[in-house]
């Protein structure tokens, strides 16, 4: 769809009872409309439900019905969490006026501003004159070609945010705005074959999972120490009968110092040697693979579960699921990392996994492909600081992807002064379009990303790159990798199958400062690192990476797809700034060729190229 509007007003009829207060009936779906007028319908809370469709594959139509009359209604979707929202007002300026519409944006603070680019109509409702509702429909572009906007893809999650109020003026409301809530995990533009528009939120409904079952691996209450940052694990025992597939399973967290956890399987046959539900410290790292547990029980390093804050629940593809039970998985490692700054004492935790799953097996098995970076040196006051890339060359994919591999989501993870994340896809030397990026990182709302449309498959000799970028305004030192609380993370673990097309990866992380690679497992890899011997590099699991030279990759349509926006400042007249990757690795020295493009109103192309040297970019030049 066209862009609709530039930088104007557009009134329109809203269907509403005119009343001063909500009436008695809550808001409901489908109370007065049908599933052939809206296909989708979310109940946000009591007094508001959201309609949505789709529009010819272009246009995105928002309907809020209110219980009562409002004055205003504002509907944001951002990328996840309340960082970057786009949010789209309803509101009605003065008593007897038009109801007007509005486009407006958030990037670190919820105070919404007003995007010069008006990219929003609102639709022509019927007037309701009984139903002491108000009803508020706009139409806004999928994808807008407004870096303002949040873009909105097939079959590929966005948190949905909400405000409403019955008695303030909007003008007014906006500059203190409280959200009523945020919904993570809505796919508003679906596919016919895809999993729920809103995956489902009670881990323990098993309705549609022939024979399902469930279980919950938790921490044995578990007393966190009085340390800055502490790693345990517990071995666990998982189902074991028969075979099983898990197709849903949702991180809980009993206490808030659980920052991060992890669900390692064993190999089949292994058996943990500490006991069963005893839990124990595994804090140390190696030291040749900083990404790797260190103390894990040998032949327990698979990862397949993951959650953060924030995180809802996984649902596999109807094809696929992790395999556990006889012959196959029957311990898992709960490994949990606590951060307890204040030093309490008597904090008791029993957080864990709760599983779903059934003895009917799909047709494949799901693994997870952990990319990221441990390289990385963040310099203290920097407000948008871009590490070094981490780079899963095609020699690796070359080797290890034996057939094409699906992929099916992400699960992006930084610490505190994380700021965005992006993962490009490279094919034969041209960048399509990214497994996954969020703009703006939002710590309390981690979650899972489902890969972007044209990104969902795996090939042998493709290269996948990781960038983060952190906002380090409020450290005093340099920032290294690491679990504690004041280092840094930069990860994603990207969910696949089957992995019988690729059973010798999953994990592959990049050394960029001394041009190589680390390809390969983690049940291989863990051997030579508790050896701490240096065989590794000689077994074929790290490989040098090659020059690369590639452009940024851009849509048929508008958006940029494989490009982080930088938006240290963002005020209404500011102009965008676009920033992407070329990759030009020397000796041992990768050097990052930064294309800085920035857009004005006319999307007019003003600068271009600056450096990255020993990792630490140069000053962008100045306006």
């Amino acid at each position: 769809m066209a862009r609709l509007l530039r930088g104007v007003w557009v009134a329109g009829v809203l269907a509403a009872i005119v009343l001063t207060s909500p009436s008695a009936n809550a808001a409901s779906c489908y109370q007065f409309l049908t599933k052939d007028d809206y296909p989708s319908c979310l109940q946000l809370d009591a007094n508001l439900v959201l309609y949505w469709k789709i529009i010819d594959n272009q246009t995105l139509e928002l309907a809020a019905d209110g219980d009562g009359y409002m004055d205003w209604i504002a509907i944001g979707i951002s990328e996840a969490g309340m960082k970057g929202v786009d949010y789209s007002v309803s509101y009605l300026p003065t008593q007897g006026s038009s109801w007007l519409v509005g486009d407006y944006y958030t990037t670190g603070d919820l105070t919404p501003t007003y995007d010069e680019e008006q990219n929003i109509i609102m639709s022509t409702m019927p007037v309701f004159d009984k139903d002491n509702r108000t009803f508020a429909a706009i139409q806004r572009p999928l994808d807008s070609c407004d870096d303002e906007d949040t873009p909105v893809y097939l079959d590929v999650e966005r948190s949905i945010i909400w405000g409403y109020s019955w008695n303030t003026n909007w003008d007014q409301a906006k500059n203190f705005l409280f959200t009523k809530g945020i919904l993570p995990g809505v796919r508003l533009f679906t596919s016919a074959n895809s999993t729920a528009t809103v995956v489902n939120t009670s881990i323990d409904a098993t309705v549609s999972v022939p024979q399902a079952a469930s279980a919950r691996l938790a921490m044995p209450n578990y007393p966190v120490p009085p340390n800055s940052t502490t790693i345990a694990c517990v071995n666990l025992a998982l189902p074991n009968t028969t075979k099983y597939h898990v197709v849903r399973y949702q991180g809980f967290a009993a206490t808030p110092m659980v920052v991060r956890m992890v669900g390692y399987v064993c190999a089949a046959g292994v058996v943990p040697k500490q006991p069963y539900g005893v839990p124990y410290d595994c804090s140390a790292a190696t030291t040749l693979l900083p990404g790797l547990p260190g103390t894990l029980p040998l032949g327990c390093e698979t990862l397949n579960f993951v959650w953060a804050p924030g995180a809802g629940p996984f649902e596999a593809p109807p094809e696929a699921g992790f395999l556990i039970g006889a012959d196959a998985a029957t311990s898992m490692v709960l490994q949990v990392v606590y951060w307890n700054p204040d030093g309490v004492v008597g904090q008791v935790d029993s957080s864990g996994f709760s599983l779903v799953y059934t003895p009917q097996l799909r047709n494949a098995s799901l693994g997870v492909l952990t990319v990221g970076n441990t390289d990385m040196r963040i310099p203290a006051g920097n407000d948008s600081f871009q590490a070094l890339p981490n780079i899963c060359p095609s020699d690796c994919t070359a080797k290890r992807v034996l057939a094409p591999v699906t992929l099916v989501s992400n699960f992006f993870v930084m610490g505190g002064m994380g700021k965005s994340m992006l993962t490009r896809h490279i094919r034969n030397g041209s960048a399509i379009m990214p497994v996954g990026r969020i703009n703006y990182w939002d710590q309390k709302y981690a979650g899972f990303q489902a890969v972007f449309p044209e990104s969902r498959t795996l090939l042998p000799n493709d290269t996948v790159i990781s960038v983060c970028t952190y906002d380090s305004s409020n450290a005093t030192k340099m920032i290294y990798f690491g679990y504690d609380k004041g280092s840094e993370l930069c990860f994603n673990y990207i969910t696949f199958y089957p992995t019988t097309a690729m059973p010798d990866l999953d994990y592959c992380i990049a050394r960029t400062r001394d041009n190589v690679s680390t390809c390969s497992t983690r049940t291989r890899l863990t051997p030579y690192a508790q050896k701490a011997t240096s065989d590794m590099y000689w077994n074929g699991t790290r490989l040098q990476v090659g020059p690369l030279s590639i452009a940024t990759y851009k849509s048929q349509e508008c958006q940029l797809h494989d490009a982080l926006v930088v938006t240290p400042q963002r005020a209404p007249n500011t102009r965008a700034a676009v920033a992407s990757i070329v990759l030009v690795p020397i000796v041992l020295v990768l050097v990052g060729v930064i294309i800085w493009t920035k857009y004005s109103k006319e999307e007019e192309m003003e600068r271009l190229l600056e450096q990255a040297r020993a990792g630490v970019l140069d000053p962008l030049p100045a306006d």
